[in-house]
């Protein structure tokens, strides 16, 4: 088979470096090295981006990715084209409790120390991913610290949609969750 001519003066190199070494690296997942762990985060952020498109889709939600540059990285559509932001965060690595905390903090390309606080207006819903445990918990509460205790992780895991549904709530589309769309919003304030 006759080989591909490229233009002139572009020279490929003769092996992909970095999908070779992510591949050996991310082998070991979630046993790695603090340094791998950097090295290959964002693979591991768009990992448990697809997570929570893949639980939002299971749910019968419709989501899109947001583009790089917005503070959110998801976008979902209820009901009547409403549209909710959602910023994804993943954690690795457990505390000696078995718990995970979230910190939150923008990221920054220069380093894993981020660039401040997110402020309220970035997004609407958080969706905090446990990766190793393959679980999500949603939240519409601003905080810019959360935990997932490990007592929680089967429930998480049986039962994406409950969390979902609480954010919804809070941001008040009761209406928008499947099986109460004919109850008004206002009566979950009363509540």
């Amino acid at each position: 088979m006759p080989k591909q001519l490229f233009l002139p003066g572009i020279i490929l190199p003769s092996r992909p470096a970095e999908p070779r070494d992510a591949r050996n690296a991310l082998a070991a997942y979630p046993d790695m090295s603090t340094e791998d762990l950097c090295r290959h985060a964002k693979i591991l952020g768009h990992s448990a981006e697809l997570v929570v498109a893949s639980i939002l889709m299971r749910l019968g939600e419709r989501d899109y990715p947001a583009l790089e540059y917005e503070r959110h990285d998801r976008v979902l559509f209820l009901p009547g084209d409403t549209p909710l932001r959602i910023q994804v965060k993943t954690r690795h690595t457990r505390t000696p409790t078995g718990d995970y905390v979230y910190n939150l903090r923008q990221r920054s390309e220069r380093g894993a120390t981020g660039r401040g606080p997110y402020s309220a207006e970035d997004f609407d819903i958080l969706a905090m991913v446990a990766l190793p445990e393959m679980a999500v918990r949603f939240t519409a509460d601003w905080q810019t610290r959360h935990t997932i205790y490990a007592s929680e992780f089967s429930e998480l895991r049986r039962n994406p949609r409950a969390t979902l549904d609480e954010a919804l709530m809070r941001l008040g589309h009761a209406g928008a969750i499947p099986g109460r769309a004919d109850e008004p919003d206002w009566l979950d304030l009363a509540a």
